[in-house]
């Protein structure tokens, strides 16, 4: 009986058995990394592309659906598509809905809608609801780790089954992005693939952005490329994170990681429980490192968390814990590090490599170092974030409650007003928008109002301070004032970690008014402004078009393309009754420019108008006195090696829409420039970098060597011969000293004991009857960072555009060695036999954030290609 019921047993679990193997069969296996890629990420000389890592995610989401959503955040600049990784429980999978909307009613501090919250229906939600946390890879395509780390993080996530990870998926929404940079991810890794084992195998010669490579961690709260928008979307419309984490390298030599507590200044516009919780992260983090074996954290060096504008640093203002971390060798090639060779201490500090100190007690000892080290390293810190958003799930959701109630309640008197009356509401429309895309509450005015003592007209915006992200609201509408920091007493200054002033209305020159008292006006909420409604005179012999308008130049271009006669005024214009300024834009219609000119005005908002006249033709502009404005051959000198600035001004004139060709090295040398071109543009470089570029040996032959001095006297050639050459900040060194200029710049050889502009906006005054300052107001706000200023030895040799006032120059950020800019050139204007060169001595596209001063570029293209003559 005994072996009968054993059998019986038997009998019986086998087909039971059969159908449990049969059911887990048909389960979706979740396929590994390496099954898909080809090889486990962060395997030695391997790097994964771009289209490898999101096949991946696809195929994970594909077949643990439970787990895993993916959503498409958007297109890239190259027209990628960006995906993120939404990863929990089943359970929270199943109600993702349910905890979003719990998120998103305590991040906008109970005012989501009509249904307000008070403190103890706020506490009922954290209780209910889960802690969202945000990992991101990839954004700097060249420190190649994040991006490879992304498979290894996300299968790790969503297949493990230890008991940490469980508890995590519990209580935790993550977000995984893949790849914040997908483009320069795969431009990367095939470059490394086909170099592998040479000089130059982990750095390509050319951004890895399209535009604007290493800079993409600088857009974020312009938001001006469509990569930087995708995670704006994700981040302050769809689901507001407790914890963002950007994965970046490489830490500081010969640390193994940077791991916040981050260093001084703080800005004071952070939430106190902010930068409480952005410390208590990073300690959960490097306590983790030292757990696990992993020695060389380093904290409180370089990095500090005044600047916004980072991909870490904007959500500190939207009441998020940012977070950033630097991982060592940002390359798939081992490497060794030898101990006897380290520094004695970190760069630029007095904090010992190999003892251990406060903020770095177990140092790095040195050994052989692989790719698979750093990825390890992201992964523990990673885990460490996921861990504590999970055990203080209830902390982070009442948090961001708390910070955003506070905000709302401690500056519902607070307002902000940009007037529709503006020097250029196309302009101050753009400025709206940036705000919004930073989930900035936002009214326009339905009818006129007062409000501190003076009025506004219907159609203006309103901000009100009382809102749940009110710091942002208020760290980009007013000024900053940078502490004075020193290395030492009377020492230099201490380098902040990027820069120090960019208030938005002072760049865009667009005028905002903060109003501390309550008044009442009448508005309507707004998703997206639109520019102001456009419209053309009903018919007119000449067609006036405003200059102040940084749009009017798209507009411009666009007839210009199309073959229009356009012409510029150098006198005011009487135009409706009103004088329009010097550099009004007359345009002479033919057949079908009216037309165009209806479309132009609809599509940009401008008001296109007719020059008035009397039956005797007097008018306030003599028609026989104007510029011809040509289509103007742009060449963009575009050095090997990766010029931000130069990506930043390619991205510049696409968007207003002016035609341009790269002139490379080898165009330089070779010469004959004039015959191709009407005006050549240096962005910001230095007279070596041009000169010589890249060092042969660091990078192929045809990507080695710079412009040399036969391209130096070809650029000098194409100018005395009729051609305008634009010089952008440092590049008007090369003018000054190879031209023979009489022009001295003033910052030269300077020590920063004595003068440092780390990054500002500093006043200038602008000659508005110059054809390069035509539209602009007469002062505006110049973002200098180490920048020339101007002496013109012969008043004769060249005009004065632009100048810093003899006092007053700080707008906002920090600067030191005021005297010396006093009543120093900052835009020159100087012919050159039959041609002329401009120097530009600020960044007048810095990041493609002054709007205020664009116009001092476009006026400098177009002076070459105007020719005067008559309208006819």
């Amino acid at each position: 009986m005994k072996n009968g019921r054993t059998l019986t047993g038997i009998a019986t679990a086998v087909p039971v058995a059969v159908a449990i193997v049969a059911l887990l069969s048909a389960q979706p296996v979740a396929p590994t990394p390496q099954s898909v890629i080809g090889w486990e990420p962060c395997a030695d000389y391997k790097l994964a592309t771009y289209e490898q890592i999101e096949d991946y995610f696809r195929k994970l989401a594909a077949a643990v659906p439970a787990r895993m959503k993916l959503v498409e955040m958007g297109k890239t600049a190259e027209g990628r598509t960006q995906v993120l990784a939404i990863i929990s429980s089943e359970e929270n999978i199943r109600q993702l809905g349910k905890y979003k909307d719990i998120v998103r009613r305590l991040a906008l501090g109970g005012r989501d809608g009509d249904r307000p919250l008070n403190d103890e229906q706020a506490r009922a939600l954290a209780r209910e609801g889960k802690a969202v946390v945000w990992i991101d890879f990839g954004l700097h395509s060249t420190e190649v780790a994040h991006g490879q780390t992304a498979p290894l993080l996300v299968y790790k996530a969503v297949t493990e089954e230890s008991e940490e990870m469980r508890f995590i998926r519990d209580n935790v929404i993550f977000l995984l992005v893949a790849n914040m940079n997908p483009d320069g991810t795969t431009l990367v890794a095939s470059w490394y693939r086909e170099n592998l084992g040479k000089p130059w195998e982990g750095r390509p010669p050319e951004l890895w952005h399209k535009y604007v490579g290493h800079d993409n961690n600088r857009d974020w709260f312009m938001m001006n490329q469509p990569e930087t928008k995708n995670s704006a979307k994700q981040l302050y419309t769809e689901w507001f994170p407790h914890i963002i984490y950007n994965q970046h390298q490489t830490g500081p030599y010969p640390s193994r990681i940077f791991v916040p507590p981050f260093d001084d200044p703080m800005n004071p516009n952070i939430p106190p429980l902010v930068m409480r919780g952005v410390n208590l992260v990073g300690d959960a983090m490097t306590r983790r490192l030292d757990q696990e074996g992993k020695r060389g954290a380093v904290s409180r060096i370089g990095f500090d968390t005044w600047w916004n504008g980072g991909m870490r640093t904007a959500p500190y203002y939207h009441n998020m814990i940012g977070i950033l971390t630097e991982t060592s060798h940002a390359s798939a090639t081992p490497t060794r590090n030898d101990p006897a060779a380290f520094p004695r201490t970190f760069a630029g500090t007095t904090v010992p490599t190999l003892e251990p100190t406060t903020y770095y007690p177990s140092p790095y000892l040195g050994g052989e170092w692989h790719l698979r080290n750093s990825c390890d390293y992201m992964v523990t810190t990673s885990m460490a974030a996921l861990d504590i958003g999970a055990k203080r799930r209830q902390e982070w959701l009442y948090d961001s409650y708390q910070m955003a109630r506070d905000a709302i309640r401690n500056n519902a008197h607070e307002t902000f007003v940009i007037s529709a009356m503006q020097w250029d509401p196309g302009t101050a429309v753009k400025m709206i928008n940036v705000l919004r895309l930073g989930g900035v509450e936002v009214e326009r005015a339905t009818a006129v109002f007062t409000a501190g003592g003076r009025q506004y007209p219907a159609g203006s915006f309103v901000i009100r301070g009382a809102q749940p992200f009110e710091p942002y609201v208020k760290d980009l509408l007013t000024r900053q004032v940078y502490p004075d920091m020193r290395l030492f007493p009377g020492g230099p200054p201490k380098r902040p970690y990027d820069i120090t002033g960019w208030t938005l209305p002072y760049q865009m020159g667009v005028g905002a008014e903060r109003i501390a008292e309550t008044f009442v006006v009448p508005t309507e909420k707004i998703d997206v402004a639109q520019v102001p409604s456009g419209s053309v005179a009903a018919s007119a012999q000449t067609y006036a078009i405003d200059p102040r308008a940084n749009d009017a130049f798209v507009g411009v271009n666009r007839l210009l393309k199309a073959g229009d006669a356009v012409y510029r005024s150098r006198t005011p214009v009487r135009v409706s009754g009103t004088d329009w300024p010097a550099g009004t834009f007359l345009v002479k219609p033919a057949a079908g420019t009216t037309v165009r000119l209806n479309q132009i005005a609809r599509s940009l908002g401008l008001q296109i108008r007719g020059v008035d006249a009397t039956p005797s033709n007097t008018l306030k502009v003599d028609l026989s006195d104007v510029w011809r404005v040509k289509a103007p051959r742009i060449g963009l000198y575009h050095a090997w090696g990766g010029n931000m600035d130069e990506g930043w001004t390619r991205w510049l004139l696409e968007q207003f829409e002016f035609p341009y060709t790269s002139v490379f090295d080898r165009d330089v040398r070779a010469g004959n420039l004039r015959a191709r071109f009407d005006v050549i543009l240096l962005p910001d470089a230095t007279y070596d970098q041009m000169l010589n570029g890249l060092s042969p040996g660091s990078m192929p032959d045809a990507y080695a060597g710079g412009m040399t001095a036969r391209g130096v006297a070809n650029l000098y050639e194409f100018t005395a011969s009729g051609g305008t050459l634009v010089a952008m900040d440092r590049a008007a060194e090369l003018r000054l000293t190879t031209f023979g200029l009489p022009i001295r710049n003033v910052t030269a050889g300077t020590r920063d004991s004595d003068f440092y502009i780390p990054g500002s906006l500093l006043r200038v005054r602008v000659d508005t009857e110059s054809p390069v300052g035509y539209g602009m107001p007469e002062q505006a706000a110049a973002f200098f960072g180490s920048s020339p200023a101007f002496v013109i030895s012969r008043p004769d040799a060249a005009h004065v555009v632009a100048f810093y006032p003899d006092r007053d120059l700080l707008m906002s950020g920090w600067m030191l060695g005021e005297r010396l800019l006093a009543g120093k050139a900052a835009v020159v204007e100087a012919p050159l036999d039959k041609g002329r060169v401009v120097l530009l001595g600020f960044r007048t596209q810095h990041r493609g954030q002054p709007h205020g001063t664009f116009k001092l570029l476009f006026n400098a293209i177009l002076l070459r290609a105007s020719g005067r003559g008559p309208m006819s």
